[in-house]
């Protein structure tokens, strides 16, 4: 019983990170969460627990699916377009690293989901005044997730 109030305790903590968080920072949450269960997905891999890697495998979709569905298609112009190609690209690696049993796939995925987080984290940053750097051509800003 004591474990069941341990994770609710943990289940309300997320649930008020999340609801007091920015769209910058929510992506950020959430690539962060793609990359803890695409280490998960590889080390199940690596381990032949096809079981685990699938439950992995589907849980890294579910947040790409996750940030899709966040993009502000009426704000982002071309850069959400771009972020679809590259959401798309992540679920097709995904799936076929995970089948064709490829972890640097997915290790591709990691490193580049890391790179976004930082951008998404920077741009949270930029806009809350914490970070007064210039702002880098091209970059994420005036984007709604």
């Amino acid at each position: 019983m004591h474990e069941h109030s341990g994770k609710k305790a943990a289940d309300q903590y997320l649930i008020q990170r999340i609801q007091g968080a920015s769209p910058e920072q929510v992506a950020a949450m959430l690539l962060e969460g793609g990359q803890r269960f695409l280490s998960l997905a590889i080390q199940a891999m690596k381990a032949r627990n096809l079981i685990e890697q699938a439950n992995y495998v589907g849980r890294v979709a579910d947040i790409i699916f996750g940030l899709k569905e966040r993009l502000n298609h009426e704000q982002g112009g071309e850069v959400v377009e771009n972020l679809i190609r590259i959401y798309d690209w992540w679920t097709e690696e995904l799936y076929e690293g995970a089948l064709n049993d490829q972890p640097q796939r997915l290790q591709l995925i990691f490193a580049q989901m890391g790179e976004f987080k930082t951008t998404w984290e920077q741009l949270h940053r930029r806009k809350t005044g914490g970070d007064q750097a210039p702002k880098a051509s091209g970059s994420l800003d005036g984007l709604s997730v």
